[in-house]
């Protein structure tokens, strides 16, 4: 199970690293794909009460085709918590570029 999680957060950094890379510019892009990486990585129980996994894309999918609706209201939280996530590494890694003197020069 651990081969399939890392897979699929490989997966989901390289898809939100192709959408930074899609727009010219870096903010939009850079919060495009915390967006695209916060709604792939965010990760919660199948159902209340279950103790099994599922990323938050599937869980959506299958609530609206399939399955008996558990309220999208329980999903909010951990998509949020991963946006604000990604948006906190991505402010230290700035901040520590700036820091360190990683600037582009203007030559």
């Amino acid at each position: 199970m651990l081969i399939f999680w890392t897979f699929y957060y490989l997966i989901s950094f390289l898809i939100s690293f192709s959408f930074y890379k899609l727009f010219s510019s870096r903010v939009v892009g850079l919060l495009i794909a915390v967006f695209i990486f916060g709604l792939l990585s965010g990760i919660w129980f199948i159902e209340p009460g279950s103790r099994e996994f599922a990323p938050i894309v599937s869980i959506l999918f299958l609530e609206n085709t399939i399955i008996e609706s558990n309220g999208y209201l329980r999903l909010f939280r951990p998509f949020l918590i991963s946006i604000l996530l990604g948006l906190f590494f991505v402010i230290i890694i700035i901040l520590l570029k700036m820091s360190l003197g990683f600037r582009k020069r203007k030559d």
